[in-house]
């Protein structure tokens, strides 16, 4: 009985001990990409949801496989069957520590509790959490791709190259599924719960696959010696490290571009990721190393680069461009990469190799571009070298039909062309001349001048806006203007408190434009986790020089509103506004219902308003603010300003809750038009939420046409109607 596969075929037992590595390698990987969006839902309520947290954890992970795959390298020094026993005893104290974490916290994941208040910065925050929570499992499922293909390959003696691409296979899967078939239907306890279950059916996969290893290795003759690499060359060695490298640098520098600076859109970020498995699901199937591949790079690199200052109307076609550059550059590499694989032997210092690739483009990428740049440069720079990795290798049917000088030439000119277009857009973004400009963990800000308005950008987004002229320095700007919701919430209190003093709290700091409604004698309090931003609130900025009572209380709002609950203080706001938002990203940990249930025990009374700020462009908000509150029993009233008041209001989108329906009955809230969102989501949760039930992209194809047309320099035909003039119709009717 034979089964075809591929192109060779398989017998009966060959095709039953394929079936069992490869079954084993589809779910290992499957688990390993499944624990990553899990273990960061685990984490959402202690640091957050910002691009710099995803960053970095994309470098423990790319970390951890490196390890992984260093382990498998120095297990491969010993003899096959020493392997299998060793790897088994791996195995065995793996799925102990398992079991153990699960009857000391009835989950794999410990509590974080620890990292409230200690010395340690963000990102290494965030790297030991990973590796207290996901540590153990995730360096065992990082072992199984690069040892079972190897494995493989001595036992069947056949080439196991298609089983990484089958891995990648389950790895896509794992990512796709997430936000659409898990999270929507799943709490986060049921996921961890199902993960378990995977994961110990996975665990008797391998136990089975290290035992018909142990038993394959007994009944031959004689076993081999251990496997010296001293026979691969160095320069062999470096390009796998470099090819492997590139994609990963701008894996992570597209998936910040666009989720920072185009687009900050929940889940956007999945897309880079996916493409970029893909890419190693095609290399390594023995596809897209062709001349279209290298042709399709080099016109993408030019195309992404044209679109860089582009503006919001190109939005669509940014991310389409930056995309498919990342796919390219990433076909290219990989397939690069499957060309100049070694034989099986060679396969687990291959596999590390790669891996040391993808944890130094990560590494480049998410901690030392931000020490380095004070913006997002890494982009415009890996442009650069696609562009010259394109260049450099020119392919073989180019080269081999044109004239030598000739082409030293072309690459000369390309690679002056690109350099100076690059380091002119790192030098003059947008024309405009930056009076401050940094970056740390939390992300990019910059403040310039126009005129006589000076403007706060965090990322993409103006988080601020005031005028220069003493006369006009206070008056109310962007989302705060005096007509917007919160100035109504603000307002509603002063008036119902017209014989004493207002505390009002506020979560996020931008500018400080909301103290502009400082009375005298009134309290407020900012609650702001970057440490940059409250230096430019004070150094760029005069609104908080109107509040004498300004009080600025560092660090994430809902762990040290929770710490100051559980300490007994109570701060008895009036009003608490929650407009925490990066960008137009959100972090979800400050609108569950854990945390608005923190929230509320900070105000004075059942009048006490809590003012939540829900204007954004890709996200409708409100229906899960809505759906919450009403959960807790709260009133709510969605206000919106059309931001017409002066030249530097913006259009703003509120959601009041209060105790007390009563609150809403005051001659602040007279003569508003009131609307109700037709969408009806769930409670979210700390266990729960559903970004994709909120996410309303504004997208219209003609626009994107348009925008393309204009890019490109055509002129939009016009549809010009011919009209007849009257008499020659009334001589047809007439005829007839």
């Amino acid at each position: 009985m034979f089964a075809s596969f591929g192109r060779f075929r398989l017998s009966s037992e060959s095709w039953q001990l394929y079936l069992l590595y490869a079954g084993t390698i589809f779910l290992s990987a499957f688990l390993l990409f499944q624990i990553q969006p899990i273990a960061g839902k685990h984490m959402l309520p202690w640091f957050g949801g910002s691009s710099s947290v995803w960053a970095t954890s994309l470098l423990f992970f790319t970390g951890m496989l490196f390890l992984g795959y260093l382990y498998v390298y120095f297990l491969q020094r010993y003899h096959d069957a020493l392997q299998a026993k060793i790897h088994l005893v791996v195995l065995i104290v793996s799925a102990a520590l398992v079991l153990l974490a699960l009857l000391v916290w009835h989950s794999v994941y410990p509590p974080l509790q620890w990292t409230i208040g200690n010395e340690l910065t963000p990102w290494l925050e965030v790297l030991a959490a990973l590796f207290i929570s996901v540590g153990i499992p995730y360096f065992l499922l990082a072992t199984t791709g690069p040892l079972l293909q190897y494995w493989y390959g001595i036992s069947a003696g056949k080439e196991p190259y298609k089983l990484y691409a089958l891995s990648n296979i389950g790895s896509l899967l794992a990512l796709a599924s997430y936000p659409f078939a898990v999270e929507p239907h799943m709490v986060l306890a049921a996921q961890k719960s199902v993960w378990i279950l995977a994961f110990l059916v996975y665990v008797a996969l391998l136990f089975m696959v290290c035992r018909q290893f142990l038993k394959t290795k007994a009944s031959q003759p004689q076993e081999s010696e251990p496997v010296s690499h001293a026979s691969v060359p160095m320069e062999d060695r470096v390009i796998w490290v470099t090819l492997a490298a590139l994609p990963s640098l701008m894996l992570v520098a597209t998936t910040t571009q666009i989720t920072q600076v185009i687009a900050p859109i929940p889940l956007l970020w999945l897309l880079p990721l996916c493409v970029y498995l893909i890419t190693f699901i095609i290399a390594f199937w023995g596809l897209g190393r062709g001349f279209i591949t290298w042709f399709l790079l080099l016109g993408t690199a030019a195309a992404t680069y044209s679109f860089l200052d582009s503006g919001y109307h190109e939005t669509a076609w940014r991310v389409i461009s930056d995309i498919l550059l990342l796919f390219f550059i990433g076909l290219f590499c990989h397939g690069q990469l499957y060309a100049r694989r070694p034989e099986t032997k060679h396969s687990p210092l291959f596999y590390l190799n790669i891996s040391l690739g993808g944890m130094i483009g990560a590494l480049l990428a998410s901690l030392v571009a931000p020490l380095f740049f004070p913006d997002l440069w890494e982009f415009p720079l890996g442009i650069l070298l696609c562009a010259l990795f394109a260049i450099a290798l020119i392919p073989r049917s180019i080269t081999a039909r044109v004239h030598p000088v000739y082409i030293t030439i072309a690459r000369v000119m390309l690679l002056i062309a690109i350099c100076s277009g690059v380091v002119s857009y790192v030098n003059d973004e947008n024309g405009v001349e930056d009076i401050v400009r940094f970056r740390n963990f939390y992300g990019t800000a910059k403040v310039n001048q126009v005129g006589q308005i000076r403007t706060l950008l965090h990322g993409g987004t103006i988080h601020g806006m005031q005028f220069l002229d003493p006369e006009l320095e206070f008056t109310p700007s962007t989302y705060y203007s005096a007509q917007s919701g919160v100035a109504r919430a603000i307002m509603d209190q002063y008036l119902a408190n017209r014989d004493k003093t207002l505390n009002i709290g506020i979560i996020g700091l931008g500018t400080g434009a909301i103290s502009t409604y400082c009375g005298s004698g009134d309290k407020y309090v900012f609650y702001e986790i970057d440490p940059q931003i409250v230096n430019i609130a004070h150094t760029q900025f005069t609104y908080l020089t109107r509040c004498p009572g300004v009080e600025i209380r560092l660090g994430d709002a809902r762990i040290v509103l929770e710490e100051e609950r559980r300490a007994g203080v109570k701060n008895n706001f009036d009003v608490l506004v929650m407009d925490a938002f990066n960008d137009d990203t959100i972090p979800v940990h400050l609108v569950t219902r854990n945390a608005l249930q923190t929230f509320l025990t900070h105000l004075r009374s059942d009048e006490s308003i809590l003012a939540v700020h829900t204007s954004n462009r890709y996200l409708d908000l409100a229906p899960a603010i809505i759906s919450t509150a009403e959960d807790l029993g709260l009133y709510w009233m969605i206000v919106e300003n059309r931001g017409e008041e002066n030249e530097i209001a913006s259009p703003s989108e509120w959601v009041l809750l209060t105790r007390s329906e009563k609150t809403y009955r005051s001659e602040t809230f007279e003569n508003l038009d009131l609307w109700y969102p037709e969408k009806r989501v769930p409670v979210w949760t700390d266990d729960y939420s559903d970004m994709l039930a909120i996410i309303s992209i504004p997208f219209d194809f003609n626009d994107l046409v348009d925008s393309f047309r204009e890019k490109l320099g055509i002129e939009k035909e016009e549809v010009v109607e011919e009209t007849v003039p009257e008499e020659e119709v009334t001589e047809e009717v007439t005829e007839e």
